[in-house]
C-alpha cells in the first residue's frame, strides 16, 4: 500500500518560518513498519504541490492532511477537492488538532471521508488494514465519518506511550529545503530543526485546545533516546541549534537533568530553545538551572499571557504575576534569555487589565532587559473554556469547515476588545517597550545599522524610554516616523 500525507500551506502569503511537519514524520515511521509506503507532500517548501500531490495520488491509495484551524484548512479543502475530483474512489482522510476537535463539522464536507481524531499513529495502521479488507471502519477506535448520511463517532483512542513508536524519519523530507526557506525569507543563517521529546501537556489553561483534544496526559521519551536521537540529527544535519516542540519539555525534573547531564557529555556542542512554565523555573534548584544552562540550553520560552492576577485567574494558568517576576530574576542569574507571549483581549478583560499587562511588561524589561515579550490577541479557537465564555458573550463561532477555512486569528475581531486597543497595544508592546529598553537582537540590530539610520535609533531609544517611564502615549509621532523609515 500506498499512502500520501500532506501539509497544506499554513497562512496564505507563505512568509511564516517553517521547519520539517514533525505531525506527519510521526505517523510515516510506523506506517513504514508495517511495510506501507509513504510520500510526504509538504505545501511551503514544494512549489507546484498540487500538482504533485494528484501526481503521487495516481498510485496511492490514501490521502492525509494535517488540518490547524485557519488558513490550512482552506489550503487543505482545495487540494482535498481536487484530489477526490480526480479520484472519487479513493479515501481523504483529515488529521490534527481542528478535525480532533470538530469532527462532526470536519466530516461532513463532502472532500472529506474519514477524520482521525487524536493520536493518528495506530489509528493510521488500522485504516491500512481496513483498506485491506481486514477491519471494519466501526472496529476503528479514534475514527469519525459519515454512514447513511449521519455521522459516526467510534469511541475515543487511548493515548499510547510514545517510546513505542520508532523514530521520526527526518531523511523523508528534504531538510535542507526548509533551512534554505528560512535563509531567504527572513534571513535566518542558524541551521535549527524542531525536535518533539514528549507528548501532551498535564495543565489545563483556558485558552489551550490540548486538553480536549488529546486530554491531560504527558508522555516523554526515555532521556537516552533523546540524547541519541538529538545527537544524531546535530551531526547529521550540521546543526547550531535545537528547537524543542514539545507542549511542556520541564514536565518531569529527573527527565531533564538526565538529558542535560547527556548533552554535556557529547563531544559536539550545540544550542537548544524549550518551553517552560514560570513555576517550573522556580521549582527547579540554582544548581539544575545551571545545568540547563551549561548543557547548550540559551532560551525559555513561557507563556506569561497576563501581568493581572484577577486575568491569570480567569484563564486558570496555575500562577502569579510575581512568579513570572522572580522567574526572569532566575533567568538573568543564569544568562538564559526568557522569552515570553502575552495574550491581551481576553472574555470579560477590561482595558484596565491590559494596561496592566503592558505596565508589567515594562517591570520584566527593567529586570533583564534580553527578556523578549510577543503580544498576541486572544482569538477562540475549538475546544477550549474560553471561547464558551466568548460564546456566552457574543461572539459566533464559524458554522462549517469552510467557513473555518476563512478564519484568520490576525484578523479576527472580538467585541470585547475595540480595533482601536489592539493599534495602541501594539504601539506599546511592539515599539515603545522594546525600543526603550532594547534586548540582544535590538541592540546589534543597531550597530549593524547605517549611518543615516543610527541617530534615528539611538533618538528613539532615549524618547522611548521617557515616554515608558512616564507611561505617556498620546500623539504617537516617533511611532509614526519609525514606520515610515522602515525601522520597525
Amino acid at each position: 500500500m500506498k499512502f500520501l500525507l500532506f501539509f497544506p500551506l499554513t497562512n496564505k502569503d507563505n512568509r511564516h518560518k517553517v521547519s520539517p511537519p514533525l505531525s506527519l514524520l510521526a505517523l510515516a515511521s510506523p506506517l513504514m513498519e508495517k511495510g506501507i509506503d509513504v510520500q510526504i507532500i509538504d505545501a511551503r517548501v514544494e512549489p507546484g504541490y498540487r500538482d504533485k500531490v494528484l501526481a503521487a495520488m495516481a498510485d496511492a491509495d490514501l490521502l492525509g492532511v494535517s488540518s490547524m484551524t485557519g488558513y490550512q484548512i482552506a489550503d487543505g479543502l482545495a487540494v482535498s477537492a481536487a484530489v477526490k475530483q480526480r479520484f472519487p474512489d479513493k479515501p481523504v482522510v483529515w488529521g490534527g488538532y481542528h478535525s480532533s476537535l470538530l469532527a462532526g463539522q470536519t466530516v461532513r464536507d463532502p472532500r472529506i471521508n474519514i477524520v482521525v481524531r487524536g493520536q493518528g499513529e495506530r489509528t493510521m495502521i488500522e485504516l491500512a488494514e481496513h483498506l485491506q479488507g481486514g477491519r471494519g471502519l466501526e472496529q476503528i477506535d479514534g475514527l469519525s465519518y459519515i454512514k447513511d448520511g449521519e455521522a459516526v463517532h467510534n469511541k475515543e483512542r487511548k493515548v499510547a506511550d510514545i517510546n513505542e513508536f520508532p523514530p521520526m524519519p527526518y531523511d523523508f523530507v528534504d531538510v535542507e529545503a526548509y533551512m534554505e526557506f528560512n535563509r531567504r525569507v527572513h534571513g535566518d543563517s542558524c541551521r535549527g530543526l524542531s525536535y518533539v521529546s514528549s507528548f501532551g501537556c498535564p495543565h489545563a489553561c483556558g485558552f489551550c485546545s490540548n486538553p480536549e483534544a488529546y486530554g491531560r496526559k504527558w508522555r516523554g521519551l526515555k532521556p537516552e533516546r533523546v540524547i541519541s536521537e538529538v545527537s544524531g540529527l546535530v551531526e547529521r544535519y550540521n546543526l547550531d541549534r535545537v528547537y524543542f516542540d514539545d507542549n511542556n519539555f520541564f514536565a518531569s525534573k529527573k527527565r531533564v537533568r538526565e538529558i542535560c547531564r547527556g548533552f554535556l557529555e557529547l563531544p559536539r556542542k550545540f544550542e537548544w530553545f524549550a518551553t517552560i512554565r514560570p513555576s517550573q523555573v522556580l521549582a527547579f534548584s540554582d544548581a539544575d538551572l545551571k545545568l540547563i544552562r551549561e548543557s547548550g540550553c540559551t532560551k525559555f520560552m513561557m507563556g506569561a499571557e497576563s501581568g493581572d492576577d484577577s486575568v491569570l485567574k480567569l484563564i486558570n494558568k496555575g500562577n502569579e504575576a510575581a512568579d513570572v517576576l522572580e522567574a526572569t530574576r532566575r533567568c538573568s542569574d543564569h544568562e538564559i534569555q526568557p522569552s515570553y507571549v502575552f495574550i491581551l483581549g481576553f472574555p470579560t478583560e477590561s482595558w484596565e487589565q491590559m494596561q496592566t499587562t503592558l505596565d508589567f511588561m515594562k517591570q520584566l524589561k527593567k529586570i533583564f532587559a534580553d527578556t523578549r515579550t510577543t503580544t498576541l490577541f486572544f482569538t477562540p479557537f475549538p475546544g477550549t473554556p474560553l471561547t464558551r465564555l466568548g460564546e456566552a458573550t457574543g461572539f459566533v463561532m464559524p458554522s462549517s469547515l469552510q467557513d473555518w477555512a476563512a478564519y484568520d486569528a490576525r484578523s479576527v475581531q472580538t467585541p470585547w476588545i475595540s480595533r482601536k486597543q489592539k493599534v495602541k497595544v501594539k504601539q506599546i508592546a511592539d515599539f515603545y517597550i522594546p525600543w526603550a529598553y532594547p534586548n540582544q537582537l535590538g541592540r546589534e540590530k543597531m550597530m549593524r545599522a547605517g549611518a543615516a539610520k543610527k541617530p534615528f535609533y539611538r533618538l528613539f531609544t532615549e524618547v522611548c524610554r521617557a515616554r515608558v517611564g512616564a507611561g505617556f502615549y498620546s500623539l504617537p509621532w516617533e511611532w509614526h516616523l519609525a514606520r515610515r523609515l522602515k525601522l520597525t
